[in-house]
């Protein structure tokens, strides 16, 4: 009796381990599977449909498209990130890049059947990150200028501007042209800072005030010199001149945060360049060694422009610029953090890359047909970019 009993307490305690085991474990499980889903990386962007005022009749369907294909980005980029979180910044320069080449899709919908061009749409480009990542700072703010400008091996940090194009007042139209002009500037300059941060996460160099020596200092010079220009161009026109003196100075995000609202853009412009290297497919080149975007001179291969059609044409052709200089940013990036496999440059930048520059391209046909009453074939067999 006494040996049976013992028995039985044995496996009455075995019986309450392994109970004990298995309710740790689902206790376990759940605990996961709650800090998985509190945790769960996604994107926020800024709502469209409810900033575009009144759409024409005419345009409703198109319009309707386009937002769809935000929804669309937006899905996928979520989709993306459920199996890859860490690849979150990267994933917001791409949407940022995508989104713009759909508004500008919306503006030309509106605006083609006599529409007005809705105001602000650029900004709602832009889309931060929710749980996992530091969102962009979308408000430009400067807190940072005073920072000693250390950079960390390995970690890319981003300028952090204000947003100049939000705060200018009405342009006169005879004004149009040059402001845009110099916007595409300070998106260009953004740029080239942006590319010397990343030189720096690579390979570290000079003192705790190098960054602002070397890089914040000359960029607020630069920028007060093109604000310069933009209140000039206005006053010029007949607007009244606007004082921007304070939108010159920049500030740092932390390494790996997204990019200022005063532009997402990266190394040089290649504009200029042939597209002899087209079919180039490798993937982004070595870590540290940052490759550029090799793409067809637009500019020179325009031909004459009606006058009543220049200023939409120069607009066009500087957001080819901005697109070069984000995917020239990209690439930056990946230089400092490699990624994805061997089609990863394609799929993810030289891929959309051509796509955007498509839409452009007919555009830039569009506008010129509008004025001449004969749209002219546009130019496609220059939207494809290599690589250098």
């Amino acid at each position: 009796m006494v040996r049976r009993t013992r028995k039985n307490a044995v496996l009455k305690l075995g019986g309450v381990g392994a109970f004990a085991a298995l309710a740790l474990g689902a206790g376990l499980s759940l605990a996961n599977a709650g800090e998985s889903t509190a945790t769960a990386v996604s994107v926020t962007c800024p709502t469209v449909a409810d900033k575009l005022g009144a759409v024409p009749a005419a345009a409703k369907a198109g319009v309707d498209q386009e937002l769809r294909n935000l929804e669309t980005q937006i899905a996928n980029v979520n989709a993306r990130l459920a199996r890859e979180p860490g690849a979150a910044n990267g994933q917001l320069n791409d949407i940022a890049g995508k989104r713009r080449a759909v508004l500008d899709r919306i503006r030309l919908n509106i605006t083609r059947v006599g529409g007005t061009a809705p105001a602000g749409l650029d900004q709602l480009a832009t889309c931060t990150l929710r749980n996992g990542a530091a969102p962009a700072d979308a408000g430009g703010d400067n807190g940072n200028a005073g920072s000693d400008g250390a950079v960390a091996a390995g970690g890319a940090q981003t300028v952090n501007c204000p947003d100049v194009r939000g705060q200018l007042p009405a342009v006169p139209a005879g004004a149009a042209a040059g402001v845009q002009q110099e916007l595409a500037n300070l998106d260009r300059e953004i740029a080239a800072a942006n590319a010397r941060l990343a030189q720096l996460a690579v390979k570290p160099e000079g003192g705790p005030n190098f960054v602002n020596n070397a890089v914040l200092g000359p960029l607020r010079s630069k920028r007060i010199a093109v604000l310069d220009r933009i209140a000039i161009n206005i006053g010029r026109a007949g607007g009244q001149r606007p004082d921007l003196s304070s939108l010159a100075t920049c500030g740092l995000n932390a390494a790996g945060a997204g990019n200022a609202a005063g532009g997402n853009a990266g190394a040089g412009n290649n504009a200029g360049n042939n597209g002899g290297n087209a079919g180039n497919g490798n993937n982004g080149g070595n870590a540290g060694v940052a490759q550029t975007v090799n793409c067809p001179n637009v500019r020179n291969q325009v031909g004459a422009v009606p006058a009543a059609a220049a200023g939409q044409v120069q607009s066009e052709l500087n957001q080819l610029d901005q697109q070069i200089a984000e995917a020239n940013a990209r690439l930056a990036q990946l230089a400092v953090r490699p990624e994805g496999g061997p089609n990863f440059v394609n799929n993810a930048i030289l891929g959309p890359l051509k796509d955007k520059r498509v839409a452009v391209l007919n555009r830039i046909a569009t506008d010129i047909g509008r004025v001449t009453g004969q749209r002219p074939d546009p130019r496609l067999d220059l939207a494809t970019c290599g690589l250098n």
